[in-house]
């Protein structure tokens, strides 16, 4: 088992093997959305004011946003069943994706998240009030998806917190523009999620894809120990140094 309270550089599958079986509390992550590599199977559907046929570059000569479509897919069907196996039985994990669209037809994350060996419970929206898809052949994309995955069909170690910013099933709130990684999330998310299912007890939260190292702020703000990993070693150093100097 690793060292809690840090972010280790490595593969996400590698590090997760790490991982002694239903040794952590809570999951909460958002991966690479594969963006480049989805559009690049589009027809005719490019246009100067899209930005989302850029490929999203994570750092160094690595670009995670750009795999073949189905090997994208399985590549999270056995990320899932990994955080599947490493998290408890009454365990929860929060998985950010959204919807991508084509050849004119939009692509669901349950498409895969179904042939994992997780439970949807729920699907939570995020009201992003804003978008960086301007394409004017369709309604302007403003939303993502929380899906509240679990390994059983029972309740799992919850009771929301009614001191939350949002209780209900639709989360309003901007993403993270103060951020340097290319793309974070607010801590609105985390925050949200970690009170409810750590209830006062010091619970161990990991965040898979770290990034920023957002998850771990919210983590330690709340009292909770946690462990990340992200593939580039300048975003764990400086994930690290922001976790190191959160109260």
């Amino acid at each position: 088992m690793l060292e809690r309270n840090k972010i280790y550089c490595c593969e996400v599958l590698e590090g997760l093997k790490q991982l002694d079986d239903e040794s952590v509390d809570l999951i909460i992550t958002s991966p690479p959305y594969n963006l480049a590599g989805f559009r690049g199977t589009i027809v005719n559907e490019s246009s100067k004011h899209n930005i989302w046929h850029k490929n999203i570059k994570y750092g160094g000569d690595a670009n995670l946003d750009n795999m073949p479509e189905d090997e994208y897919e399985q590549w999270q069907i056995d990320f899932l069943n990994e955080c599947f196996r490493v998290l408890k039985k009454d365990g929860s994990m929060f998985y950010n994706h959204k919807v991508r669209v084509k050849k004119n037809k939009i692509s669901f994350p349950l498409e895969w998240i179904d042939k994992s060996k997780f439970i949807t419970r729920q699907i939570i929206v995020w009201d992003r009030s804003s978008s960086m898809n301007m394409d004017k052949c369709r309604y302007i994309p403003s939303t993502e998806y929380i899906f509240w995955l679990i390994k059983e069909r029972k309740n799992p170690r919850f009771k929301r917190d009614n001191n939350a910013q949002f209780i209900s099933e639709v989360w309003k709130f901007a993403p993270d523009k103060n951020n340097e990684h290319p793309a974070p999330f607010p801590i609105t998310l985390p925050d949200n999620i970690i009170p409810s299912v750590a209830q006062g007890e010091r619970i161990l939260v990991l965040d898979p894809f770290s990034g920023s190292g957002t998850v771990a702020v919210s983590a330690k703000k709340h009292g909770c120990d946690y462990i990340g990993f992200d593939l580039i070693q300048e975003y764990v150093d400086k994930a690290n140094d922001r976790i190191f100097h959160t109260i």
